[in-house]
């Protein structure tokens, strides 16, 4: 490979760094991907169920990132990362295909999509940078993805009970990988300059992906309102599942003042930021996910006799979003909406309650908490914006030493236990 051809294939981080044509279309399997996730949970909607779909959730979000993060080191405007985008793409189809039957007779489907996808890619990333500096990343992803894959298997085909644990261990191991830098023989742990990666693309990314889930949401809530008959009680439910959606989107976009690619590149540990980042909006797209299916559930049964688990759909969905806000704003922006907080307590808070309740009563409840956070959160900010209240670089150094935090500056360092800011 000549220089010049390699270079090429590098992203320049001094090019603009948005999202290319390959990658949105990459994105489409998910919108089918999350609409299989949400039916299979409907169809099994109990404890084990819910945690299976966990499991098929944490394995779809793994694909997606890591993808994401090779997209973010190559430059996929060209051929050869498109045609690797493409291959990854058919796989995840192939892992979507196989997701309402995961535990059935598909797991080996799934599985060989899931661990094929993980080992093709690192394999083909150690080929394009066996030269560059960058060459260990994915020998470290070739070790870690191969002990997986081999729970990945044995699971696939074992019986129900011992598939759901030796797949929440696969799932464990790879997760754990980036929290302990993925040490590995010979090669030993992931140094913090192997993640400089390319903060405004990977915020663009994760816009784009709850963009994605929350119109999977609004699909999946035409679609069953266009197969019921339009009665009055059915259209309630209809305008309730929809402005709960709407005011989810607010919730995530309203802050336009929080940018989170300079959160990611101007951390002095890009590596951590993107870590929580990816946390926090998985967090979110699982709440996306329960509100898809509580959507369902209301417009199908607007007056139908409520159930507990119905309750942990409808409230469960917007806590899990507001949590995972609340998670972003914690880790990457060091700052947290108090609307976000009280308006998860009050949900959490009202649920028992709401089983006297038909479904679409307690989604309505559901929709006026949302927008009384939206509401509240967007009169919080004028006010700041008007100077009417203090800041929050003024609140944070009256409140520096109770908060664990030194302000010296815009930068953030971690010193032991404790992350600081500096010039």
């Amino acid at each position: 490979m000549t220089t010049d051809r390699y270079v090429g294939l590098i992203r320049d981080p001094d090019q603009p760094q948005r999202a290319t044509a390959v990658e949105l279309f990459y994105d489409l399997v998910f919108v089918f991907m999350l609409a299989r996730l949400a039916e299979a949970l409907i169809h099994d909607l109990h404890p084990l169920g819910a945690y299976e779909a966990l499991i098929l959730l944490l394995a779809t979000w793994w694909v997606w990132s890591y993808t994401n993060l090779a997209t973010d080191t190559l430059d996929s405007s060209r051929p050869a990362v498109q045609l690797l985008v493409i291959a990854i793409m058919f796989g995840s189809l192939v892992m979507s295909t196989a997701v309402p039957d995961a535990f059935d007779g598909r797991g080996p489907l799934f599985a060989s999509a899931y661990v094929g996808i993980h080992l093709g890619r690192s394999l083909v990333l150690a080929v394009i940078l066996r030269r560059h500096r960058l060459r260990n990343r994915p020998l470290r992803g070739l070790f870690w993805f191969g002990m997986s894959g081999a729970l990945w298997f044995a699971g696939a085909f074992s019986p129900g009970g011992e598939r759901v644990l030796l797949w929440t261990l696969a799932l464990a191991l790879d997760y754990l990988g980036p929290m302990l830098r993925w040490p590995t023989p010979w090669l030993g742990r992931s140094p913090a300059w192997e993640w400089n990666l390319a903060g405004e693309h990977l915020a663009e990314r994760y816009r784009q992906f709850i963009i994605i889930a929350l119109g999977e949401t609004i699909v999946i809530t035409a679609r069953t309102f266009r197969s019921s008959d339009y009665g009055s009680q059915r259209v309630a439910a209809f305008v309730t599942a929809f402005a709960t959606t709407v005011l989810l989107w607010w919730i995530y976009f309203y802050r336009t003042r929080e940018k989170l690619g300079n959160a990611i590149t101007g951390s002095a540990d890009p590596g951590r930021e993107t870590k929580w980042a990816g946390y926090a909006h998985l967090v979110m797209v699982a709440g996306v996910v329960l509100t898809t299916v509580a959507d369902e559930l209301i417009i199908k049964h607007p007056y139908g006799p409520m159930q507990e688990s119905w309750i942990a759909v409808i409230i469960g969905g917007p806590v899990l979003f507001l949590l995972g806000r609340t998670l972003l704003g914690h880790e990457v922006f060091v700052h947290v909406a108090h609307p976000w907080v009280v308006g998860t307590c009050v949900l959490v808070a009202m649920a028992p309650g709401m089983l006297f309740l038909p479904p679409v009563a307690v989604s309505a409840v559901v929709v006026a908490v949302l927008f009384a956070i939206v509401l509240a959160d967007a009169l919080s900010t004028r006010e700041r914006r008007s100077g009417t209240v203090p800041g929050v670089a003024a609140r944070r150094r009256t409140g520096w030493r109770r908060a664990g935090w030194r302000r010296t500056g815009w930068r953030r360092v971690r010193k032991g236990p404790f992350l600081y800011r500096k010039r």
